[in-house]
């Protein structure tokens, strides 16, 4: 039968002052289980021991699985240092009159919070009710949570799991669920056992050595940390879902440049309502939701209206027809109040008093789920307010210099970033876009959003974000957040060349590199099987009859091995899209798909005489790696082999020149102004020639390079070589 044991902990003041010393918690509120479980032990012993019916019961209690945590919205207060004086009266001569010159200072920082409203802790259980009935005794002991300031009560129960589910439904603070592996510290096996030991430990801390010559030391030995496990809890913010709906039950849809007004409508509406039902709690309604007088500390407490237009193809016409209430976690507005005031709210034309419709309550979250994916490439839909970033107005100042131009982009990217990180999002872009035209093809001009909301117009930038791996959406930035702008959907974006870095130390030669290969296309077609056991052509390079692959341009992947920065090892592996290699190759979105999933799968390599790796990871190439360039002079990193056999009175540097000119052609790239041989070797009876080129165009062009006939193989792999004139062509080419 299923029981679960509740401790409901109560504090005498709605402050809290614990860091989690000694665990290693991201965040200090709630009290962790780990915290709990010290102040139950704390309350249970009398002196220097424990009881053996509380001591059976706690190593009960430990051996439990994570228990689940109901507590009230908690505001960050402000830092503050007090100093104290230092526990090291021996340094002034243990004199407590001159205690002052050994002052120490003391950061405090609470947490402030509804001292009405107590945290819940809820453990589940088959097995012990009679421990968990002393649990519920023990509770009654406890005297503080967290620091010595702590002050705090707590009682037990054990309730059937309904009840359980009662008091947590009638709880007005957020729910945290255990979720795998964390930062907050649990109790676990051995944490009763080590919390003994800290304690006893902790009382001899001091103890006298003699050495060899009969001198005695006194020597301070620091208690060893409690054992806890760590887990973490999964708090995601509460969102709302909403439709907009006419009298008759149709959609009403919003344009995409109206969104300003629209959300600015809906949340004073609702303010509004709630203002007049709660008078108590105007100042609070005003921070936290219309957002005046709102401080730094309130950004994490205030609710977001989010616009959720229609996407799908690009055809979809980006009409918003849903709205999102997002809910922090640590929002002390009742969700369920939140909920009434949106619904019903009537629906305007900004500047137009006829009643269209109204804001429905809906449980239909499936649009909105598309633009919480987690994605590598991100373009806004609305676009990004920076007010930091202007662009000037042409007009009697004359027109915009290229360099006025790019350095309005690079302020706006530099923006870009802060915001991220606004929104506590720490990993930082590759590459940044910033335009006034939309991404999209039925989307609007950034300076449209402006009619209707508080932003300029030259403060409005669209922008593309791409990152080097996934991140989490939902992603709104800017500082109009708030209103609906700085929206961006997550774009589906499949890599088209991989790199997969090897263990330098195994010293593979390069002269070993086309074995390595071969190793590595065995393992990708074991990988690309499907469920008839058969590999296709993108990974196998043959049809399904067999033959070898007739599609006319090259049609399946490129691999090779590649040194990087060194000529003497091999220390990375190189898995190319054909259609990034042949510009001339148009890829289908199923092969796109089939090539990105297939290579993130590669994490070993049996490679016979050369070793076993394990532990691989496929990653995607870097800005500025000699594979991609951008540059105008390449050199080969491998030998080039022509595709056709000398002749008798052919000259092998002018065949390897010409050669060379039409594989540039039949890949898709700009014919070479200048093609430098510089080994050639050819066989006893000609054969193909082998040779070492440098490949000179007159513009930048974006890797990768790989020509000859066995360019599959990795033969003919070219490195770029960086100019000043690259640099600048960088600039260009990143921003087209």
């Amino acid at each position: 039968m299923s029981w679960s044991l509740l401790i409901v902990a109560r504090f005498h003041e709605g402050r809290y002052y614990g860091q989690e010393d000694g665990f290693n918690d991201t965040h200090g509120w709630p009290p962790s289980p780990g915290r709990l479980f010290q102040a139950l032990v704390a309350g249970a012993a009398f002196g220097a021991r424990l009881q053996m019916e509380d001591e059976q019961a706690l190593k009960w209690l430990e051996g439990l699985d994570p228990p689940r945590i109901a507590a009230p919205a908690a505001r960050r207060g402000r830092q503050v240092e007090l100093f104290v004086p230092n526990n090291d009266l021996d340094a002034v001569g243990g004199d407590p009159a001159r205690a002052s010159k050994i002052r120490a200072p003391k950061s405090w920082r609470p947490y402030f919070f509804n001292a009405d409203e107590p945290v819940l802790y809820i453990w589940g259980f088959e097995a012990g009710l009679t421990q968990a009935r002393r649990i519920c005794v023990i509770a009654t002991n406890l005297y503080q949570l967290g620091r010595g300031v702590d002050m705090a009560w707590a009682s037990g129960y054990v309730l059937r799991p309904k009840e359980a589910a009662v008091r947590l439904a009638s709880h007005s603070g957020s729910l945290r669920v255990p979720r795998g592996t964390g930062k907050t510290a649990t109790p676990t096996r051995g944490t009763l056992d080590s919390l003994v030991d800290r304690y006893q430990r902790k009382r001899k801390r001091l103890h006298t050595v003699v050495d060899k010559r009969n001198r005695r030391y006194t020597l301070f030995t620091q208690p060893p940390k409690a054992s806890f496990a760590y887990t973490g809890y999964d708090a995601p913010s509460q969102c709302l879902h909403f439709e907009l709906r006419g009298k008759n039950g149709s959609f009403v849809p919003f344009r995409l440049a109206s969104v300003a007004p629209l959300i600015t409508s809906l949340r004073d509406a609702a303010a509004q309502r709630l203002q007049q039902s709660l008078p108590t709690k105007y100042a609070l309604l005003e921070r936290l939701i219309i957002g005046r007088g709102a401080g730094p500390s309130d950004l994490a407490q205030r609710i977001r209206l989010i616009p959720i237009p229609s996407i799908g193809t690009e055809h979809t016409d980006l009409l918003i027809r849903r709205i999102m209430v997002e809910v922090p976690v640590d929002c002390p507005i009742r969700v369920d109040d939140l909920k009434w005031a949106f619904a019903g709210l009537p629906l305007y034309v900004p500047r137009v008093e006829n009643e269209l419709g109204y804001l429905t309550s809906s449980d239909d979250s499936r649009m909105a789920e598309r633009f919480m994916r987690q994605e590598a490439v991100f373009r806004s839909l609305t676009p990004v307010a920076l007010s930091s970033v202007q662009r000037r107005r042409i007009g009697s100042a004359g027109q915009k210099t290229a360099e006025e131009r790019i350095r309005e982009e690079q302020q706006a990217a530099g923006a870009i970033v802060q915001a991220l990180r606004h929104i506590d999002i720490r990993a930082r872009p590759t590459n940044i876009r910033v335009q006034r035209e939309p991404f999209q093809k039925r989307g609007m001009r950034a300076e449209l959003f402006a009619d209707g909301s508080r932003f300029s117009k030259h403060g409005l930038w669209h922008a593309e974000l791409q990152f080097r791996e996934n991140v989490p959406g939902l992603l709104v930035l800017g500082d109009g957040r708030f209103c609906g702008l700085g929206l961006m959907e997550p774009i589906k974006n499949y890599s088209d060349i991989f790199i997969v870095n090897l263990d330098v130390k195994r010293g593979i030669a390069p002269e070993n590199g086309a074995m390595l290969v071969s190793y590595l296309r065995r393992a990708l077609m074991s990988l690309a099987r499907n469920a008839s056991g058969q590999v296709g052509r993108l990974f196998s390079g043959h049809e399904s009859d067999g033959r070898p692959d007739s599609m006319g341009h090259h049609a399946h992947v490129f691999l090779a091995a590649d040194g990087g920065a060194r000529d003497d090892l091999i220390t990375r592996l190189v898995v190319a899209a054909p259609w990034i290699v042949d510009r001339t190759a148009k890829p289908q979105p199923s092969e796109q798909r089939l090539f990105d999933t297939v290579t993130r799968q590669l994490s070993e390599l049996r490679a016979g005489p050369l070793g076993h790796f394990t532990g691989l990871s496929a990653r995607c190439i870097v800005d500025g790696d000699p594979l991609l360039g951008p540059a105008n002079v390449w050199t080969s990193k491998t030998p080039y082999v022509a595709t056709r056999n000398l002749k008798k009175r052919d000259d092998p540097v002018t065949t390897v020149k010409v050669n060379a000119t039409t594989e540039c052609r039949r890949r898709g790239l700009p014919t070479p102004a200048e093609i430098h041989v510089q080994e050639v070797e050819t066989g006893p009876r000609g054969g193909k020639p082998t040779a070492k080129l440098k490949l000179v165009f007159d513009t930048a062009i974006l890797g990768p390079v790989l020509l000859g006939r066995n360019s599959h193989a990795g033969g003919g792999l070219f490195h770029a070589i960086p100019s000043l004139a690259t640099e600048t062509a960088t600039l260009s080419l990143r921003r087209t």
